[in-house]
């Protein structure tokens, strides 16, 4: 019986949104590392933080915590095991947020296991992690350019497209391929080698994938 898993990120380009028509969730990249990580099978459900509901004597009274304990209780009341709660890290102290969230989450450690998923700096560093996968997913490897050496430590201006913002990275990078699948982000997750994730980005992939073996 596959273990139920809620998980609350910050937009569509992460852990998906859900669909108009058939209110189904369309998963992100996130749920794709997620089912990688996992050894158990998983049921992988997804909601948007605004739809998080108000605690009336929260514990919590500011930062990521206030996400992370009002997932919790949602997670409680829907019968989840595990609820996982997606930041970016950006350019902030990748252990400050963690602490925050993990402090969300110990009033309820005993009712929900809770997981923090902090990208460092963001999705796309993880995405821009595995070459293999983009062999995978695009039939060749970039080359011009090619894959960062250190994804995690990307970082520059939003507004200057050749920037190392990762997110303008990404996209410079897979602007070199004619024939993209709809759904690459998802995968190049899917696709991508926990082994070379923990290569490449060892401080935020591999939190991540110590804490998921919480998950039996």
């Amino acid at each position: 019986m596959a273990i139920k898993v809620i998980v609350c990120g910050e937009g569509p380009t992460d852990v998906g949104k859900k669909d108009c028509d058939t209110s189904e969730w369309i998963p992100g990249p996130a749920i794709a590392y997620i089912k990688n990580a996992s050894t158990p099978k998983l049921q992988i459900d997804g909601i948007q933080k605004n739809k998080l509901p108000r605690i009336q004597k929260a514990k919590c009274k500011k930062g990521h915590s206030v996400k992370a304990e009002r997932l919790c209780r949602y997670a409680i009341l829907k019968s989840y095991k595990v609820a996982i709660c997606y930041v970016d890290c950006d350019n902030n102290d990748f252990e400050t947020i963690y602490q925050d969230i993990t402090f969300g989450f110990s009033f309820y450690s005993n009712q929900v296991i809770g997981i923090p998923m902090i990208p460092k700096a963001m999705i796309e560093s993880w995405l821009l992690a595995d070459e293999k996968a983009f062999i995978k997913v695009f039939g060749k490897k970039p080359s011009k350019p090619p894959l960062p050496k250190k994804p995690e430590s990307l970082w520059g201006k939003k507004e200057d497209p050749n920037s190392n913002y990762p997110k303008n990275v990404l996209k410079l990078i897979v602007s070199q391929f004619n024939n993209k699948p709809e759904d690459w982000r998802y995968a190049l997750a899917r696709n991508s080698n926990s082994k070379t994730l923990l290569l490449k980005c060892p401080e935020s992939y591999g939190r991540f994938l110590c804490d998921m073996q919480k998950i039996e």
